[in-house]
């Protein structure tokens, strides 16, 4: 399992994934980082992967590691989607990601004054198949995303990506 913190380090360690909003606009390896007004992710994206298994199951974690309070290691939950079918992350033709929405997506929304967001999307690999039901964490805000994985049938993050937006 990566270390959750080093995954705030940049996008070399953040690859694989492609996120695509409604108006077309995709985050992927190649502009990773990117900084997008808010509205572009203003409804659920597309999430792909070109490398899934079409027999196995995926779950995405989509989190503000920017949010206030910033204490370490809490984030903003903006999405936790589970028991995504691998097919379903390589398919090109559809507007939303297909899987059970446990904490459902919250667009992106920093707060004046706030700066830089980084919004993470993490794509995870069921070791179970399509048998993972987390816990659903009670709140959005403070999200312990270690704490939260630990005892979890989930490898990886096996894909990534990351853009920005501000207020």
């Amino acid at each position: 399992m990566s270390d959750v913190k080093s995954l705030l380090e940049g996008c070399d360690r953040l690859t694989g994934l492609n996120v695509t909003s409604l108006g077309g606009t995709i985050v992927n390896d190649h502009n990773c980082d990117v900084l997008l007004p808010k509205q572009v992710f203003i409804d659920e994206p597309l999430f792909q992967y070109d490398l899934a298994d079409s027999k196995k199951f995926y779950t995405i974690i989509l989190v503000d590691p920017d949010a206030p309070p910033q204490i370490e290691g809490e984030f903003f939950l903006h999405m936790l989607k589970s028991n995504i079918p691998g097919l379903a992350l390589r398919v090109k033709e559809s507007s939303k990601t297909i899987g059970i929405d446990y904490r459902g997506y919250k667009a992106p929304a920093p707060p004046r004054g706030t700066g830089l967001h980084r919004y993470i999307a993490l794509l995870y690999e069921q070791a179970d198949g399509n048998n993972f039901l987390p816990n659903v964490p009670t709140s959005r805000s403070r999200f312990a995303l270690a704490n939260w994985l630990r005892g979890k049938s989930l490898c990886g993050p096996v894909a990534a990506t990351q853009f920005r937006s501000q207020f």
